[in-house]
């Protein structure tokens, strides 16, 4: 008998400790930027090899990795570039995010990149222009900028160009906007910024 009382005892206490867990009548989330205070990106370096040889090893990459080349002038030492359709989430950052749906009870929690690609079709595309210049017979200049555009648009089933939005920022930059309908408890703006990923392919070949 005393061990039933015991027994009761222990689950009446186990159960008025249990937190009752609020039933949802509305969507909800969070979200969390990226670091925006890395700012040790530069954007040139100096390589100790000839102009040749230091054209020839960014054009040999190139070729054989995710970036498409839009144009090159050897004699200016210009070459143009495009990526991103692909993998956005290695050139860009644009923090975390996670979200309940109180109407079907789907849950998300990961990089808000992920969340986009579904959920705001978004689509990346960027522009790099890779200016190398000799400076002497054994050394050249190479410098890398790139303009990143990042769009995004609500999926209601139509299309509604009022509900696009586009961060637009450059290589070791960033951008905040504020968000159409921000879901509750999250802050009102997103915030994008490069990963710096494609610059550092370039000067890594170089190095």
């Amino acid at each position: 008998m005393r061990k039933f009382f015991l027994s009761l005892v222990m689950t009446i206490l186990l159960s008025s400790c249990a937190v009752k867990k609020d039933k949802l009548t509305e969507n909800v989330g969070k979200y969390a930027p990226p670091n925006i205070d890395d700012t040790n990106f530069k954007n040139s370096i100096i390589t100790n090899k000839n102009f040749d040889e230091t054209w020839d090893s960014v054009i040999d990459f190139v070729n054989e990795s995710f970036f498409k080349i839009e144009n090159l002038e050897k004699e200016s030492g210009l070459l143009t570039l495009s990526f991103g359709s692909k993998d956005a989430e290695k050139f860009i950052d644009c923090g975390d995010f996670e979200y309940t749906l109180f109407f079907t009870g789907e849950e998300f929690k990961g990089s808000y990149i992920d969340y986009a690609k579904s959920g705001l079709l978004a689509v990346l595309v960027a522009k790099m222009n890779v200016n190398i210049q000799k400076i002497d017979n054994e050394s050249t200049k190479i410098s890398v900028n790139t303009n990143y555009t990042y769009s995004t648009q609500h999926a209601l089933g139509y299309y509604d160009p009022k509900l696009n939005q586009t961060y637009s920022f450059v290589s070791g930059g960033y951008q905040t906007i504020d968000v159409i309908n921000p879901i509750k408890g999250s802050i009102p703006t997103r915030t994008c910024k490069s990963t710096n990923f494609a610059e550092n392919a370039i000067f890594n070949v170089i190095k």
